[in-house]
């Protein structure tokens, strides 16, 4: 199995499998820019049966492409429409969202105001204050910049990721990292996606969340079997935990919302997420990542 979820969380989930099922659960982990790169040039032979844990872009542009296997599975039946595909090749599991990883101390001690848009991050206030992921290697950083192109039009988005840049001290490799290194107190403002923050919170580090109030995309994480793989029914047997009572009731317990109804994920707020279009997202992805790596590496 191939994820791009942090290691720590798909260890609680795939002992949840291996204590519900008779599959045993082989698992690697890595970015989500890093695995598209390992799926699409060991395909057709991917050296994984499925992948549970992957932006929901990514399974369009799989789908698009061939690389998915059709099952439909029985447990996902009440999982509206919407976050699973017709023909059974893409199931999604849970959604998150961007947001800002605040480390409060950092701020008070430097006398920096708390941001409360994606406009306050360019005063010069900020400058070398700021971790951002990489959309090289991160699809928590593509969601930021697709998202950032949905809200202000492409052409001043760009603008805008040229003046953020001489804020950033720092992009990381992995969505996740922001927020450890604003919560160890090495920048004042992370980048990242919401359960990392939320996760730390929990551990007692000084930060908080800030959802922009210009809004936030949001992704699916979605799961898959890849065609022809070498233990379909094995792979079967996953897709159909994950929809389960159980199963969901697991993911829900570190993640702020899942998509079976009657299960309350993390979080007891509604947060202010824009119309995101995966779908724009992944027709538009190696255009927009082609040009991030002529500006920015």
């Amino acid at each position: 199995m191939y994820t791009h979820n942090d290691e720590e969380e798909m260890q609680e989930f795939v002992a949840g499998v291996e204590e519900e099922t008779d599959v045993n659960v082989d698992l690697l982990r890595m970015s989500s820019e890093e695995a598209w790169s390992r799926i699409d040039s060991e395909y057709p032979d991917v050296n994984a049966d499925m992948m549970w844990g992957m932006l929901h872009s990514f399974a369009l542009v799989a789908e698009e492409e061939g690389m998915l296997e059709s099952y439909e599975s029985e447990t996902w039946e009440d999982v509206p429409d919407e976050f699973k595909d017709p023909d059974g090749q893409w199931y999604g599991w849970s959604y998150w969202f961007n947001a800002l990883a605040i480390n409060e101390e950092i701020l008070e001690e430097e006398g920096l105001d708390k941001p409360e848009s994606w406009e306050d991050l360019l005063d010069p206030q900020y400058e070398g204050e700021i971790v951002l992921p990489d959309p090289g290697t991160s699809g928590t950083a593509f969601l930021f910049v697709s998202s950032l192109m949905q809200i202000m039009g492409e052409e001043k988005a760009w603008d805008y990721l040229e003046e953020l840049d001489e804020n950033v001290g720092q992009y990381s490799q992995s969505g996740s990292q922001p927020a450890q290194l604003a919560a160890q107190g090495e920048y004042a403002i992370g980048i990242t996606w919401d359960q990392a923050i939320f996760d730390r919170m929990d551990e007692g580090y000084p930060i908080d969340i800030v959802i922009p109030e210009e809004g936030v995309g949001y992704d699916l994480d979605v799961a898959w079997i890849f065609k022809d793989a070498e233990n379909q029914e094995a792979a079967k047997k996953v897709i159909d935990y994950i929809g389960t009572d159980e199963g969901m009731e697991l993911a829900a317990e570190s993640r702020s919302m899942v998509t079976k109804p009657g299960v309350e994920g993390t979080i007891d707020f509604e947060p202010n997420l824009i119309d995101y279009d995966a779908v724009w997202a992944a027709e538009n992805r190696e255009r927009i990542m082609q040009k991030w790596q002529k500006k920015f590496d």
